[in-house]
């Protein structure tokens, strides 16, 4: 009998932002103290309003608690610096005037915190018990809480670990008794990029309450092309981390974190496997069977309008021990590896161009899942006429190689564009979502399009 969880199988446990349509994004998971917290994100922070939360489920009445709420500090040059990247994916495509104008009252005023963007349950050497630990994104340097009851959280450390321009830290990944983190995204006054970072390394620490870190990696594991960090995972007593790489492609590296750090890694998959630049990042990975699943592509809608790369959809590798590869889903080719075939005889984007990554992994109960980021919903909105269409899909696999749909469509919202997380928990499979309804709006004010879904996040919990 399979173990699939099937979409009946799952019920929406939070939607609509939790009554916050502009928190976008249920960004971050964890289990902590017998209880679930996801960490949301918003698009756009303007004011009060906006404030992205850290929220406890409550699994014995359903309810929800907000138990810390992004504090609000003076607005700077930089709170209102522009989305490079958003700026010119809707370049033409957008009716700038329905953007949210911050109120006379907000105006001086805004969330310190964009969002929360990596959760992880830690023991450093100080610590007494486990404590959660959130990475903060923000405009004003990305900070790391820290949390003993669930309850109280506190900043340990400097802003961007005293690099005020990183806007946040990306996979907090635990090996032994170290906990690993990377930076993700610049902020300046200028302009704000939520993924490329002004260093390109790997930290580490065994306190994280003392807010001190150490360098882990070379700067761009040595090769000056990788422009980020995109993600961390363990696999095999080592830690894996993957890059993003618009001249050659994603590349995935690996350390045992053996001595004192900074750590020797080693190159295990470059040239985008293969694929070169149009696998430009590494978007996911997680441990499976023995064996180190990986998606890719380019962020947003396939195509990256800062370095001019794609349109592409996304792939997926699976890395073993010994630093072999498999290509699962993907496009057929030939690679200094040997000609490598889709094991699962899915193409690029799992044979849906509109799935431009793969944007999360997570394993429950025996079974891979993974979830895509699908923008079909934008190019239906700017063509206008039919319907809107489109939204995340939900993939599974007992075996890794035959992978079934379990949701499509954002389950019933096209505005639902992607699955942000995955997290096996006691309580059942978690899904975190994200929510673009209002630049779905925007991109459809010139077209006439209907975009009457529902706005904000959801949480869906699958048993």
């Amino acid at each position: 009998m399979s173990k699939i969880i099937q979409e009946n199988g799952f019920r929406v446990i939070a939607s609509e932002g939790l009554g916050r349509a502009s928190n976008t994004t249920a960004h971050s998971v964890a289990f902590f103290r017998g209880q679930l917290y996801v960490g949301t994100s918003c698009g756009s922070v303007t004011g009060s309003s906006d404030s992205p939360r850290i929220l406890r489920f409550h699994a014995e009445d359903g309810e929800w608690e907000t138990v810390y709420e992004s504090p609000l500090v003076p607005a700077t040059k930089r709170a209102r610096a522009p989305d490079r990247q958003l700026a010119k994916n809707m370049k033409g495509g957008l009716d700038f005037s329905r953007f949210k104008k911050p109120s006379e009252t907000d105006s001086n005023l805004v969330p310190r915190d964009a969002g929360f963007r990596s959760m992880c349950v830690f023991k450093g050497r100080t610590d007494a018990e486990p404590a959660l630990y959130v990475s903060c994104m923000s405009r004003f340097g990305g900070q790391i809480l820290r949390s003993e009851d669930g309850v109280t959280f506190e900043p340990v450390g400097e802003p961007g670990f005293g690099n005020p321009d990183i806007y946040s830290f990306r996979g907090l990944t635990v090996l032994g008794d170290r906990l690993f983190t990377a930076p993700a995204g610049t902020t300046t006054d200028e302009w704000l990029d939520r993924n490329l970072a002004p260093e390109v390394r790997v930290y580490v620490t065994d306190d994280p309450a003392s807010g001190r870190w150490e360098v882990a990696s070379p700067e761009g594991f040595g090769d000056p092309a990788n422009m980020a960090i995109y993600a961390l995972a363990t696999a095999h007593g080592m830690v894996y981390g993957g890059t993003a790489n618009p001249e050659r492609g994603m590349q995935v590296w690996r350390t045992s974190a053996e001595g004192t750090a900074p750590f020797t890694w080693e190159p295990v998959v470059v040239d985008g496997a293969g694929a070169f630049n149009h696998n430009l990042a590494v978007t996911a990975m997680t441990e499976f069977k023995g064996a180190l699943y990986v998606g890719g592509g380019i962020t947003g809608f396939g195509y990256d309008t800062v370095h001019d790369i794609g349109p592409a959809s996304a792939e997926m590798i699976r890395i073993h021990p010994d630093k072999s590869w498999d290509l699962i889903a993907g496009r057929m080719r030939f690679t200094p590896d040997g000609l490598k075939v889709p094991l699962s005889l899915l193409g690029p984007g799992l044979d849906d161009f509109y799935n431009s990554v793969i944007w999360s992994l997570g394993v429950h109960d025996g079974v891979i899942y993974l979830g895509t980021h699908q923008w079909e919903a934008f190019r239906s909105a700017e063509l206008g006429g039919a319907d809107v269409v489109g939204g995340y899909q939900l993939w599974a696999s007992e075996d890794g190689e035959n992978w079934q749909v379990v949701i499509a469509d954002g389950h019933g919202n096209p505005a639902e564009i992607g699955v942000r997380n995955i997290a096996s928990t006691p309580l059942g499979l978690v899904i975190g979502t994200n929510n673009q309804k209002r630049l779905l709006q925007m991109k459809a004010r010139r077209s006439g399009a209907k975009v009457d879904f529902n706005g904000g996040f959801e949480v869906l919990l699958g048993q």
